[in-house]
């Protein structure tokens, strides 16, 4: 039997074949295979959000001072006295730069999404956008091998 020509790896992981796609120790054949695509997926970014809603909302009380001045409130560093509203104004602060940091950090990631008679799945999740192009490119190249082979029958 002859090996399939190898079309694509990354020297690790992933190997696009004439025939199958293999991502670690799971084989996925091309006949198997209905659809494939890139598929983006974006990031969650509700939590920084809501950080940055807290820092700003904590940081309010603490400017307009709407925590009442008492000696129980009112906390002890170093021998100095800062007051519950100062407190909460660099809380509110450091929740606000948090939550940005959050939402600017998080990046959308790019997939392999095949479709096979089990269902679709993402089978190569990274944050390059070019390397999963590289690999939905062999796969078409795959696919269009396949294509060349299968006669075409008229009447």
């Amino acid at each position: 039997m002859i090996p399939d020509k190898i079309l694509y790896t990354d020297g690790h992981d992933v190997v696009v074949t004439e025939t199958m796609l293999k991502v670690k120790s799971s084989p996925y054949w091309l006949n198997g295979i209905t659809k494939h695509g890139l598929s983006i997926i974006k990031p969650n970014r509700v939590p920084g959000f809501l950080l940055m809603f807290l820092g700003v909302v904590i940081g309010f009380i603490g400017l307009l001072q709407l925590i009442p001045s008492t000696s129980i409130a009112d906390f002890q560093f170093n021998g100095k006295v800062v007051s519950a509203n100062s407190m909460a104004l660099m809380l509110g602060g450091l929740l606000l730069l948090i939550g940005v940091l959050v939402v600017a950090l998080q990046r959308e990631r790019y997939a392999v999404r095949i479709a096979t008679a089990e269902g679709e799945k993402d089978v190569i999740v990274s944050s390059k956008k070019e390397y999963v192009a590289q690999i939905i490119n062999a796969l078409n190249d795959a696919f269009d091998f396949i294509r060349a082979r299968v006669p075409v029958y008229t009447e």
